[in-house]
């Protein structure tokens, strides 16, 4: 037989639990085998100072946390309450769910235009563009979700976050190099193995424990931003190589200029925490740096689909053109 007794002690945020197990002899005398006192905390949101040090990433975020709850249970519930996470789990979960949706249905049945020219290659293509943003946005909302669970935790699905970003900037490189140069099929597959690379170099890095360190906070930002922008490199031998006016429509630069600047600005904000930094405490739970920068990307994810299959468009009228001057 196990008896419970809580008593109230300390401060608001927690109570101690006396827990004392008792057992029965032979003569039907009740003994008292052990007493185990355990502090438990029964706030659903808890304020900066009251965490532990593990979870300390953001000082200007001063209250609407979900403090360690070392289970599984806890973090998937807090999904039902506002919490100064829940924009990021969902601003990234819903677009996520929405490309897998798209992923399943979007290039062969809905709106992606059939031409005669079109392959099996052009559909990989695209849902290979839409299964890096789900990767990318539905491992950025699990970690958001899920780190608060604990310290390992914390870093293991922090790593997931980093890798799904490596995805959606690979993914979404390699789909537009596809198309801007179809018919010169050699420079994709140079520039394709030096996304990879880069791709792999990063992958090495955000594995690499010190790269979860809070002050390397703008170094993650740049970091990703460098990747992203190694896209300049093919764009410039499209200078190069075709006129200007072509490379617009080949890989549809206002929709990637767009999608650059979105990524940018938002990494920028991400990085240097604004606007929190000039109000700590004011964009607790709504406005923070880092739902700026959530947002931001699902934006510029959109303005990358925009661009790919505008893209698939222009290659096939293209392709079409030339079957019909050559017959």
């Amino acid at each position: 037989m196990v008896n419970i007794n809580t008593v109230h002690r300390g401060e608001e945020q927690s109570s101690k639990l006396s827990r004392r197990r008792f057992s029965v002899s032979k003569n039907g005398t009740v003994l008292l085998e052990s007493t185990e006192i355990v502090e438990t905390y029964s706030k659903k949101l808890y304020s900066f100072h009251e965490l532990p040090e593990w979870q300390k990433d953001n000082e200007l975020i001063i209250q609407g946390y979900v403090r360690e709850t070392n289970s599984w249970f806890k973090c998937f519930h807090s999904l039902s309450y506002f919490h100064n996470e829940s924009i990021n789990i969902y601003t990234h979960l819903i677009p996520g769910l929405v490309y897998f949706i798209m992923l399943l249905f979007y290039t062969d049945l809905l709106v992606v235009p059939s031409f005669p020219s079109t392959t099996i290659m052009d559909y990989i293509v695209i849902d290979f563009y839409l299964l890096g943003a789900f990767i990318c946005l539905v491992g950025s909302s699990c970690f958001h979700c899920l780190k608060q669970h604990s310290e390992d935790q914390s870093n293991f699905w922090s790593k997931i976050d980093y890798v799904g970003i490596i995805c959606l900037i690979s993914c979404s490189l390699i789909s537009l190099l596809y198309y801007g140069y179809f018919d010169h099929f050699i420079y994709f597959k140079v520039f394709t193995l030096i996304t990879l690379i880069l791709a792999t170099i990063c992958t090495v890095c955000v594995l690499d424990e010190r790269f979860n360190a809070k002050n390397f906070r703008p170094i993650r930002a740049g970091f990703f931003v460098v990747f992203a922008t190694s896209a300049v490199i093919p764009i410039c031998t499209g200078l190069i190589k075709f006129d200007y006016v072509e490379v617009i429509n080949r890989i549809q630069l206002r929709f990637v200029g767009w999608e650059t600047f979105f990524y940018v600005v938002g990494a920028l904000l991400y990085g240097y925490r604004i606007p929190e930094i000039f109000a700590p405490g004011r964009f607790d739970l709504v406005g923070s740096s880092h739902q700026i920068f959530h947002v931001m990307v699902v934006i510029g994810s959109l303005f990358h689909l925009k661009a790919v299959i505008g893209s698939y468009e222009f290659m096939h009228k293209s392709l079409n053109v030339i079957e019909t001057a050559i017959q």
